[in-house]
């Protein structure tokens, strides 16, 4: 693991430089030092230092005569860096989810509501199994994603998505995912734009099905920061596994590891889509209404792992379309 991770009962979690931050809060002869640490004009700083610290405590420790501990072996399916997240969230009848969730997981509700995201980011500098495939290193990917948990095992609840559709323009993407994942990928045209200009920045992602192009924006809006733990940005960003039925029931389980993802709010959000050839009809009602919220975050690299049967199946279930 590259970064030191905090890991809350609820299953949110905390990385790296935020971490310590969080920590020296909490001890009142440190808060001095939290406070710099957290100060705008000494963040990026402490952020620099830490993880010049991170990446060579090995060294650091070699030094000090201090062996490496064995640890178990993780297994890779993917590596990339996800950026420019655009992110609108929708207030859904949970009844309209409650068929879509797989065996053994149950809808995780923000302050009792179900949510739905319509999620547009860049994947960059994309490795499969350490392979970096010709022409699918950098695309964009559009998905519909609803919120899951799952407790049990003696740890911390372990807070993840369900995809309801994913959108790339690399075939090779999707036919990986489908085998491997059971994920409901589709390979459809896309483009994006990024209007350049700081707090005033606009993000666009767009992707041509039948005979026009659908369209998911917004601008970004005041200044970034990791969201508290309790807030509705971090239970929208801060999910580090994903959720998928298998094929004959069942369901896969894998971890996504990333850090917590700095955000801003963002303004003048745009979803313009044929929502019943997408998503289905059922979701025409919540999906044309104006979203309960919109963020945009910053991303990072992330770590995908290889997928573990989590449920045995019972009987056979539909592929995705």
């Amino acid at each position: 693991m590259r970064d030191i991770r905090l890991v809350f009962a609820d299953g949110r979690q905390l990385a790296g430089a935020d971490v310590y931050r969080y920590v020296m809060r909490r001890i009142w002869w440190t808060r001095p030092v939290a406070a710099l640490a957290d100060a705008p004009a000494l963040r990026d700083v402490f952020d620099r230092a830490y993880r010049a610290f991170a990446d060579s405590r090995l060294g650091i420790s070699h030094a000090c005569g201090l062996g490496p501990t064995a640890t178990a072996p993780r297994s890779v399916f993917l590596t990339a860096a996800w950026r420019d997240l655009v992110m609108l969230n929708y207030d859904v009848d949970p009844a309209v989810l409650a068929p879509l969730v797989p065996a053994g997981i149950s809808l995780d509700l923000w302050q009792g509501r179900a949510l739905v995201s319509v999620v547009g980011f860049r994947f960059l500098a994309t490795h499969v199994l350490g392979v970096a495939v010709p022409w699918h290193r950098n695309f964009d990917e559009v998905n519909l994603r609803f919120y899951v948990r799952r407790e049990g095992d003696g740890g911390p609840v372990r807070r993840g998505v369900v995809f309801i559709r994913e959108l790339v323009a690399r075939p090779a993407i999707t036919l990986l995912a489908r085998l491997a994942y059971n994920e409901p990928y589709r390979t459809v045209p896309m483009r994006s734009t990024a209007s350049e200009g700081g707090v005033s920045r606009r993000l666009t992602y767009e992707w041509r099905l039948g005979d026009r192009w659908h369209r998911l924006a917004a601008s970004v809006t005041g200044t970034a920061a990791v969201p508290s733990p309790e807030s509705e940005a971090a239970f929208v960003s801060q999910r580090h596994w994903g959720y998928s039925r298998r094929r004959d029931g069942g369901t896969f389980e894998y971890a996504v590891e990333h850090p917590p993802w700095r955000v801003w709010s963002a303004d003048t959000p745009v979803l313009d889509a044929d929502i019943a050839a997408l998503w289905g009809p059922e979701l025409v009602s919540p999906l044309a209404r104006p979203p309960a919220s919109a963020f945009v975050a910053e991303g990072s690299p992330v770590t995908v792992l290889r997928p573990r049967r989590l449920v045995a199946g019972v009987g056979a279930a539909p592929s995705p379309v």
